[in-house]
């Protein structure tokens, strides 16, 4: 026995020792493995370190004033043209005459000194060596009227058998009109030297002569008679004073009470369907569509109770809406 004790105490001492031996391993992995994890973990802030440097340094590159390469930028040329020497060219103002839709002035010339010429007009207060203003626009002149007795023959028959053809209305005679009388030449005035002569004011051409209408008598109807002083107005109708003599209204229509029989007397809101409904359960309604419910009651859930013309239930509250009369 004491054998046997003793060889399982030593098995029991080398376990015991075994199982020491191994924790301890445990504990020196354990803290290797945190040794490496410091290591790690400084090594990965270093890295990042180097990263922020780099972009830092880039960023500084892109920062930095670049100067830009200097260089002569204008080139002088080597031989050098000669200029031509200048010399005064006249003007020519009529260059552009043919260039778009303006009227060619004649009147306007270059003199030899270079310069504008003056126009001159000669008027009837004015001398023709003196220098002044354009004269003023000639009126019209009124062409004479063609007289009434000196129509032709032609003209008088065809104006009387246009009143003989439409009696009763108004006509006027056109007669045919007269050719314009002939323009008397003006007096040109004389130009100065270096001018040209000025064309004829456009108000001088005479206005086409009036056409002359005739309108025939009108016939006003007869003036009435004046009033007899002697004459006194009827007296008007006598008023209606006394309403007994007038009949009674008659009475108001009778209301149906057949009708309205079967309206409950505390209702909450009269309502009008606007969809069909057919019932799900016994005491639901079935309507059509325009039907007038009598709203009793209503419910959290959305359903209403009420009455109809034909029976008396449950209805679903979306089915309907107020009855505007």
């Amino acid at each position: 026995m004491a054998y046997s004790a003793q060889s399982l105490a030593s098995v029991a001492y080398q376990i015991s020792n075994l199982a020491s031996k191994v924790l301890k391993m445990l504990d020196l992995q354990a803290a290797e493995l945190r040794q490496v994890e410091a290591s790690i973990c400084s090594t990965a802030q270093m890295v990042d370190m180097h990263k922020e440097k780099v972009a830092r340094r880039e960023i500084g590159t892109l920062a930095v004033c670049k100067k830009p390469p200097l260089y002569q930028k204008i080139i002088y040329p080597q031989n050098p043209e000669s200029r031509e020497p200048y010399f005064r060219k006249p003007l020519n103002f009529s260059i552009l005459d043919d260039v778009g839709h303006g009227i060619k002035d004649q009147s306007t010339q270059l003199s030899r000194t270079g310069t504008l010429a003056r126009k001159s007009v000669k008027t009837a207060g004015q001398s023709s060596n003196t220098l002044g203003r354009n004269p003023r626009v000639a009126e019209p002149i009124q062409p004479p009227v063609v007289p009434e007795g000196k129509l032709s023959a032609s003209t008088s028959t065809l104006s009387l058998t246009s009143l003989s053809s439409l009696p009763g209305s108004i006509n006027a005679k056109v007669p045919e009109a007269p050719p314009p009388p002939p323009t008397l030449p003006t007096a040109v005035p004389a130009p100065l030297m270096g001018t040209d002569p000025m064309p004829p004011p456009l108000a001088d051409i005479p206005a086409p002569p009036p056409i002359a209408f005739e309108m025939p008598p009108i016939d006003f109807p007869p003036l009435l008679p004046m009033p007899d002083p002697d004459f006194i107005e009827p007296p008007p109708p006598p008023a209606l004073t006394d309403f007994e003599d007038l009949a009674p209204l008659p009475p108001p229509p009778p209301l149906d009470t057949e009708e309205l029989s079967w309206v409950p007397d505390n209702y909450l809101e009269k309502v009008v369907t606007l969809y069909p409904y057919t019932q799900q359960k016994e005491n639901e309604l079935s309507f059509q569509e325009g039907t007038v419910i009598y709203v009793t009651r209503r419910y959290s859930d959305g359903w209403c109770e009420g009455v109809t013309s034909e029976a008396e239930g449950f209805f679903p509250g979306n089915y309907v809406e107020p009855f505007c009369e």
